[in-house]
């Protein structure tokens, strides 16, 4: 039996595939997946991430294709399908291998960029736009608004016009998706139309004339073209370019026409500008000569009058410089002498300048002469006038052509009421004050009005103010006293006066003295005197005589009673302190000095006996000295003599009975009246102490100073005893405690007492041990008793002592005895505690505070803060249920029982507001791609738990924001533009206290990334060979870091600064570099830059001088191809020049001003300096100069005699090289040019005189002038002397 044969078929393998280009897709984009199988028995089954998937509104299925007709994120996974047999249904294939499909959450707009990132284009440039989206598959539709322009990656502008400026955008699609991008601005401009000027105000130039244009840009990115005819200029050793200027250094009439330029951009090399409009230069083939002359043509001037030269050139922008012979005066048109002076005459030329160009003009003679001087004389005899006097003066110059000016006091004198002028007088009808001074006069030219003679010599002339009064005098007292001669003088300045007198308006005397011979009081008045000299009178000033009484004299003394043997002084006072001689009297007897008696000035002194007891009356007189004046007797002075002496008296300052050891004790002494000095004595034996003063003090007294003591009063040689007084001293009691304590416990009140024999007013002092103590809340003190309140501390065995001191006096017992007192310590304390241990709590929290005391029946009571003070809480706890910083103290209870209570340590409650969070980073702005951390600080460190803010809206943690600590770390996306308001908040883990939302803190966020601002430190172009190239990078923003490349290469070393530099630059760096800006993972680049280094050129000397003659300038040029700002330096042989008076330097042009000294052949060669740059070119090549010695000419006379007679005809012969036609000749006689007349002329190398004359005398001769060469001359020839007769 044969078994059918069973036939395995492998199941086929699917393939998955998915319909488009591209496995990443971006929200709402349509996706379809083919799951193929060749052949058409399977039905489709789809998975995800493992799990099988069913059709939904998002998802369907048909055939063998899954379409999802709108992705989203969610959409993304691992997808894989297989088939199922559609008969067979238990049937099915394996799964197709798996294919990952990610949808990206959001969609970012596609990069639109510019080729070049310039704010703008100009007119002609290229433009070119980009656009690019992540991912495959993409087209490009590109719109200006919203018009649709192309189809592809790049819009292109080949020639950009203002047209074209505006807002552009691209439009990125695949299939049914499209996205678009922002818009950029493209901006298009015209170039800046430059300016064209000449740097002169003139556009007629002189041939030699330096030329310069200047094309005017405001912006340095412009290069510059010129043209001249519409054709292009190219620089040549005539015409040269430095910068936005045109120079041609000696202008021809070739150089004449229309100029104009453009700009050309710098790095933009296709860029220019319209040309300017044309400027029109004109040369001209020569040049005239100034035209010079005289404003007045005097044949001579006047010293002080004024001379006026004008210089005239033909054109606009000349200066005038003005010469006497060779030396220089002026630059200006008018060369003026506003007053001339004698050395002022001479000739005269000028010089026509402008820019380095000048021209010479003929020479003007001009003649000053002095004019004549005037004299002044007075047409009287005297020169010291009063006033109303009359005063003629006279000014006199022997010559009819001058009127005359007065002057007084320098200033001129015009006619008035009182001063007349006639002719060559002045007179002053009636003479005053005003007008004294000094008088001069001068002459004016009745034709040349400005012209004036010198002022002849000062006149004084001296007219009183007024009419001076009469010096009245007197003799030299204030006052006079009665029955004195009194004598008063009169005198008037000059002679021939007489003297009246007055008192009053009553007439005197006629005398040049007054005199009273006795005064008396009625002769007090005012008196004065007139002085006169024939018609005239004058009074003097009014003169006060005083006639007083005189004074009364006066006793002046302290002494009114006096004991024998003591010195009595009196003294006589006058009001008035003169020179007073003084007399005593006692009675109406006259006292003269004696051993008893002494008068010094207007003092008297008496030495008292007892023999002069009694009652005395004393007076006195003064006289003056040197005059012969007495006062009467003063009132008398009283004074009373005593036979007999009383006793001091002496006490005790404090009466005591007795004093201690050791107080203080005074004794006190007191005699009646005044000057008395005292002695003291103690005991019976009288022993003297050493006191001088009414006190005797003991500082510290004994019993040794109990005794009887007595004073002594003394003034002067004469003394007196007191009566005795007895001081006893004693020793201090003894103090003792007394006391039935000897033991206490904490809480009991214990007493002690301190006890003193003597019951007096005593203060008492109690001690523990060696210490004192002072009153406390556990002490306390009154009278003689001392209270403690004892408390568990005061544990131990204590001696307490006393100690008593004298109120209101210094006296102080010996302490007492010592006392035993003992102390146990068997009381605890309550026990105090917080019912949370938070250090601090936060403003808002709940405090609880509890005390207990082991036991029963306590009650409690609660404190707070230092002062104790007791709150209203009486239960063992304490709470606060929502605390403040003003609850922060220390906090204590006390347990109570009965009489006693006992305290708790205290207890720290501290309450803080809560900290403020704040936002802290370096981030104030950031591009797409970079990351950004915030931190959220407090200052308390302590378990917060932080929350993040955008805004009001709490930030989540997700795939861009993330939040670890206190940190937020954000990754930016393009999509995150715009400017953002970060806050935080933290909250203490476990608690119930949350801080404050911080401040914000600002982001900005960037929708696309700006490139490194790339530039040189010194934009030239190019560099040298040698210098040094600096570029610099910068981003904006902080933390940026850089790299730098040559190119697509890096540079070597690397370099990570800013700023790049090439210390010595050659050909070999010339190149295009750019720099790249890192910030942590993000990088962008910045523009290229080129940097061009170049050998620096040549120098090269340009001259068509080879040879000169002396007063020739010859110019030399040194020419640089490249038209910069060189500065010129040249070399004779090897040795620089510097510039003198015979050699001058500018810009790039030497002149020389040739002399005979420099005779020989020259090398000259020149270097140039780049200005503000360290860059020299090597020495150009030598120019070589000859300098040439002019031939002497000969002078000669054609005839074989040198004397001729009047009329005869006379031929002078000038000969140089035998007659070369290069030279012109000029003839001089006697040093003067001679010029041509109708007696001399002038042919070749001869002068003719047709007629001579005497006057044709004189010595001749002659020099070569160069005809073509103008300012080269011979020297002279040897003179000729020519001598015509005169008959």
């Amino acid at each position: 039996m044969t078994h059918p044969r069973t036939l395995l078929l492998q199941l086929p393998q699917p393939k998955l595939s998915i319909e488009s280009d591209w496995e990443t897709f971006y929200p709402n984009e349509k996706v379809i997946l083919k799951c193929s199988i060749n052949s058409n028995e399977w039905g489709y089954e789809w998975f995800k991430d493992g799990t099988q998937l069913s059709g939904n509104k998002e998802i369907s299925f048909s055939g063998n294709t899954l379409t999802i007709s709108s992705a989203k994120a969610s959409h993304s996974g691992q997808y894989t399908c297989r088939g199922k047999h559609r008969e067979r249904t238990p049937v099915t294939t394996r799964q197709a291998e798996a294919l990952q499909l990610h949808i990206q959450d959001n969609t970012p707009k596609p990069d639109i960029r510019k080729d070049q990132w310039f704010d703008f284009f100009y007119t002609g440039e290229k433009v070119q736009l980009g656009c690019n989206m992540p991912g495959d598959g993409w087209e490009y539709d590109w719109y200006k608004g919203s018009k649709h322009l192309i189809r592809d990656p790049t819009f292109t502008i080949n020639s950009a016009s203002p047209s074209n400026t505006g807002d552009y955008h691209c439009t990125a699609k695949r299939g049914d998706f499209s996205v678009d991008s922002e818009t950029l601005q493209v901006r298009v401009e015209e170039p800046p139309q430059p300016k064209l000027s000449t740097e002169f105000d003139w556009k007629t130039f002189y041939p030699s004339e330096k030329v310069i244009l200047k094309c005017s840009i405001n912006s340095n990115e412009w290069g510059y073209e010129w043209f001249r005819n519409r054709y292009p200029l190219p620089g040549n050793k005539e015409i040269s370019f430095s910068g936005n200027t045109l120079s041609i250094t000696s202008a021809k009439a070739s150089h004449s026409g229309q100029y104009t330029c453009r700009g050309k951009h710098r790095e933009r090399t296709l860029v220019t500008t319209r040309t300017t409009e044309a400027l029109q230069l004109r040369v001209y083939d020569n040049t005239p000569k100034p035209d010079i002359r005289k404003d007045q043509q005097f044949d001579f001037f006047y010293t002080g009058e004024k001379v006026q030269l004008g210089c005239n050139m033909p054109g606009d922008g000349w200066e005038y410089d003005w010469y006497k012979g060779s030396k220089h005066l002026i630059r200006d048109p008018t060369f003026t002498i506003n007053s001339a002076s004698l050395s002022e005459t001479g000739v005269y030329h000028c010089t026509a300048k402008r820019g380095d160009f000048s021209v010479n003009s003929e020479t003007l003679q001009v003649r000053v002469e002095d004019p004549p001087k005037p004299k002044l004389s007075i047409e009287s005899k005297w020169k010291t006038f009063y006033p109303n006097e009359k005063v003629i003066l006279k000014c006199s110059i022997n010559s009819n052509e001058w009127d005359y000016e007065w002057f007084r006091n320098r200033d001129q004198l015009s006619g008035d009421d009182d001063i007349s002028f006639s002719g060559n007088t002045l007179s002053i009808r009636s003479a005053k004050a005003s007008h004294s001074g000094q008088y001069t006069c001068r002459g004016k030219h009745l034709k040349r009005t400005p012209v004036t003679t010198r002022q002849a010599e000062a006149l004084q002339l001296h007219i009183y103010d007024s009419t001076p009064k009469p010096d009245i005098t007197k003799d030299q007292f204030d006052f006079f006293y009665t029955g004195e001669k009194v004598q008063l003088g009169c005198n008037m300045p000059g002679d021939g006066w007489e003297y009246d007198w007055y008192k009053g308006s009553k007439h005197l005397i006629r005398d040049p003295t007054f005199t009273i011979y006795s005064a008396s009081l009625s002769e007090t008045g005012v008196y004065h005197c007139t002085a006169k000299r024939g018609d005239f009178s004058v009074d003097s000033e009014t003169l006060q005589v005083q006639v007083e009484d005189l004074p009364e004299a006066q006793v002046k003394s302290d002494w009114t009673e006096a004991f024998p043997g003591e010195k009595v002084t009196l003294q006589c006072v006058i009001p008035k302190s003169e020179n007073w001689i003084y007399m005593w009297f006692i009675g109406s007897e006259r006292i003269v000095p004696t051993d008893e008696t002494s008068i010094k000035d207007n003092t008297l002194t008496l030495s008292v006996k007892s023999s002069h007891k009694g009652d005395w009356e004393y007076t006195c007189q003064a006289e003056l000295k040197d005059r012969t004046v007495k006062t009467a007797k003063s009132e008398s002075h009283s004074l009373r003599v005593h036979d007999g002496t009383p006793k001091p008296d002496i006490r005790k300052d404090q009466w005591f009975e007795p004093f201690y050891t050791g107080e203080k004790v005074q004794l006190v002494c007191n005699m009646s009246g005044e000057r008395w000095t005292y002695a003291w004595y103690k005991g019976k034996k009288q022993t003297e102490l050493p006191i001088t003063g009414s006190t005797f003090t003991i500082n510290s007294a004994s019993p040794s100073n109990t005794s009887d003591y007595h004073c002594t009063a003394k003034r002067g040689d004469f003394s007196v005893d007191s009566e005795t007084l007895q001081v006893r001293v004693e020793d201090l009691p003894e103090a003792q405690v007394k006391s039935d304590w000897t033991e206490a416990f904490p809480g009991e009140k214990v007493t002690l007492q301190c006890v003193i024999p003597k019951s007096e007013n005593w203060i008492y002092m109690w001690f523990i041990g060696s210490e004192r103590i002072v009153p406390t809340d556990v002490t306390s003190i009154k009278d003689n008793t001392l209270t403690l309140s004892v408390k568990s501390s005061h544990k131990g065995d204590w001696e307490y002592t006393c100690q008593a001191e004298l109120k209101d006096r210094t006296v102080k017992t010996a302490k007492s005895e010592s006392h035993s007192l003992t102390v146990h310590d068997d009381t605890p304390k309550p026990d105090i505690r917080k019912d949370q241990w938070f250090e601090p709590f936060y403003t808002g929290e709940k405090v609880q505070l509890v005390c207990n005391m082991s036991g029963e029946r306590w009650t409690y009571a609660w404190y707070k803060g230092k002062k104790q003070t007791e709150l209203p809480i009486t239960g063992s706890t304490f709470t606060i249920n929502s605390a403040s910083p003003s609850n922060t103290s220390d906090y204590h209870c006390t347990a109570k029982r009965g009489d006693f209570s006992v305290d708790s340590e205290t207890l720290q409650v501290r309450v803080e507001d809560l900290p403020e969070a704040q936002v802290k980073s370096d981030w104030t702005e950031a591009f797409p791609g970079e990351k950004v951390s915030l931190q959220c600080v407090i200052p308390k460190s302590e378990n917060w738990i932080y929350m993040w803010f955008i805004g009001s809206e709490r930030i989540v943690p997700t795939d861009v924001t993330s939040i670890k600590d206190n940190t937020l770390t954000l990754s930016v996306k393009s999509s995150h533009k715009g400017d953002w308001e970060y806050t935080c908040q933290a909250e203490l883990k476990d608690r119930t206290v949350k801080t404050a939302k911080s401040e914000s803190h600002s982001l900005t966020v960037h929708d696309g990334t700006p490139k490194p601002d790339i530039r040189k430190d010194q934009w030239f172009e190019p560099f040298y060979t040698g210098e040094k190239v600096q570029l610099v990078c910068n981003m904006s923003g902080e933390r940026w870091t850089y790299a730098w490349y040559k190119g697509k290469k890096q540079t070597e070393p690397p370099i990570t600064g800013s700023t790049f530099t090439i210390n010595s630059a050659s050909p070999s760096n010339t190149g295009d570099y750019h720099c790249t800006a890192k910030r942590g993972d993000f990088s962008v680049d910045s523009e290229t830059l080129q940097v061009r280094v170049e050998d620096l050129p040549e120098a090269q000397v340009n001259s068509d001088w080879t040879e000169a003659f002396p007063g020739e300038k010859v110019s030399l040029q040194c020419v640089i191809p490249k038209s910069e700002n060189w500065i010129y330096m040249w070399f004779k042989g090897s040795e620089e020049i510097v510039p003198t008076d015979e050699t001058s330097i500018k810009d790039n042009t030497l002149t020389l001003s040739v002399k005979s000294s420099h005779k020989g052949d020259w090398e000259y060669t020149c270097q140039a300096e780049l200005k503000d740059r360290t860059v020299k070119t090597a020495k150009s090549e030598s120019h070589s100069l000859t300098v040439h010695e002019p031939p002497q000419p000969k002078l000669s006379i054609v005839s074989q005699w040198k004397k001729f007679y009047p009329n005869e005809k006379v031929t002078l012969k000038c000969s140089i090289d035998g007659d070369s036609k290069e030279w012109g000749h000029e003839w001089f006689k006697d040093g003067p040019r001679v010029s041509g007349n109708k007696d001399i002329s002038f042919s070749g190398n001869t002068l003719t005189i047709s007629s001579a004359k005497a006057s044709h005398s004189g010595q001749y001769t002659c020099r070569g002038k160069h005809l073509k060469r103008t300012p080269v001359t011979t020297r002279q020839a040897e003179a000729l002397q020519l001598h015509i007769h005169g008959k």
